[in-house]
């Protein structure tokens, strides 16, 4: 199945993006002001973002994301930010995401490091983010979904994994979960797709019904090779199918279009 069918079947079109580590020097780098998770409807829209250090209206996206490995700095702190807040702070009140200043520390400390160099050792300062494409080189692919759509991206992403635990769900910023940790999951022999979109701080910047996945690119090829022999084609997919797609008026036929309709 093509990329493009996958898209159709799980109702994904202009909903998957794909974050390329780059050098800065080879490409264009934009200025952007505030959260990126703003900028994601231009992305899928079509756009392309380049950015690196300097060039990003958040600073914290900065450190989160793993274009540089030192804690945040935040005027007040960064263990006041995320705990009771100073009245230094943008938020005197802070985030209170984290019990005490230590936690909120260790949190940080916890992080893969080292992210913007692959495993033969190539470094990069930039990243770039654009609309996925068929055969697009890409370090992750982020999928934007409904629970329907992130059921199917899960369960397909598992198809030959026999462990249950290959999909995490994180309690990092969001941008950490978006592109450091996927990003770190490609060193291991086991890699992991990584749920993001949760960071309470950038849900206000997205759908009240939508999350994310990130997917080592890998693992996302992968996937698409697999689609003409997966749940696509059994009849327990087709209530949900047909929920997805409930505009479109699909026969009520045993298997998907994919498949044999009986």
């Amino acid at each position: 199945m093509s990329f493009a069918e996958f898209e159709k079947e799980v109702k994904l079109q202009g909903k998957v993006m794909a974050i390329t580590r780059v050098h800065l020097a080879d490409e264009e780098p934009k200025h952007t002001l505030g959260c990126i998770f703003r900028m994601f409807d231009r992305i899928l829209g079509g756009e392309t973002l380049v950015t690196g250090l300097g060039y990003c209206g958040c600073k914290g996206f900065e450190n989160n994301s793993g274009l540089k490995d030192k804690i945040p700095d935040i005027p007040g702190g960064f263990g006041k930010f995320l705990t009771v807040g100073s009245k230094a702070q943008w938020t005197p009140d802070g985030e209170r995401f984290k019990c005490d200043e230590d936690t909120a520390y260790g949190l940080y400390n916890g992080l893969p490091k080292n992210v913007m160099e692959d495993a033969e050792g190539n470094k990069y300062d930039g990243l770039k983010f654009e609309p996925y494409r068929e055969g697009l080189k890409c370090d992750v692919v982020v999928c934007f979904c409904n629970p329907d759509q992130l059921s199917a991206v899960i369960v397909l992403h598992g198809y030959d994994k026999p462990e249950f635990d290959r999909v995490i769900a994180t309690t990092a910023a969001g941008c950490a979960s978006l592109v450091r940790i996927p990003l770190a999951e490609k060193r291991n022999e086991k890699p992991r797709a990584v749920i993001t979109g949760s960071d309470i701080a950038q849900r206000k910047f997205r759908p009240e019904d939508e999350i994310a996945i990130a997917i080592p690119s890998e693992d996302f090829e992968y996937m698409m090779s697999v689609t003409e022999e997966c749940f696509f084609h059994a009849p327990v997919w087709k209530p949900v199918r047909n929920r997805l797609r409930k505009e479109e008026h699909l026969q009520d036929a045993r298997f998907s279009a994919l498949g044999t309709i009986e």
